[in-house]
């Protein structure tokens, strides 16, 4: 699947329309949601294909801390291993919205906190 395909898929989604009230949530407005979902999406697509390592300049630590928090929890491996890798996809977002949109890092990371969640369900039921 090419990335202007899937994040066409997303946007039009009920998991990309849970995405943008989610950052209309953060004060948002739906142009820019568009262009950061467009720009989350796009991300995803390059993590998928290997692009800019593994884990990111800083999503390795968001793994270990989402894994961390699954264990302590009692999420159990599985659980906590797909939560850590959902960490990934969240560092990987909002240094991708700070680096391509000039966000800062600090709103990006919040941003990307708020719409991942709904990007992940989208791919995990795109692809499952």
């Amino acid at each position: 699947m090419d990335v202007q395909q899937l994040v066409s898929e997303f946007l039009a989604s009920e998991h990309g329309s849970q995405a943008t009230q989610a950052l209309s949530a953060q004060g948002i407005g739906a142009d820019d949601a568009q262009k950061i979902l467009s720009q989350a999406a796009a991300t995803a697509h390059a993590q998928g294909e290997g692009s800019g390592g593994l884990l990111g300049e800083h999503a390795g630590g968001n793994f270990f801390s989402a894994f961390a928090a699954g264990l302590t929890r009692g999420d159990g491996l599985l659980k906590s291993l797909m939560d850590g890798g959902q960490g990934v996809l969240t560092g990987r977002v909002a240094e991708s919205l700070a680096e391509r949109m000039g966000i800062d890092p600090s709103i990006a990371s919040t941003l990307s906190a708020a719409a991942t969640p709904y990007l992940a369900a989208f791919l995990k039921e795109r692809f499952a």
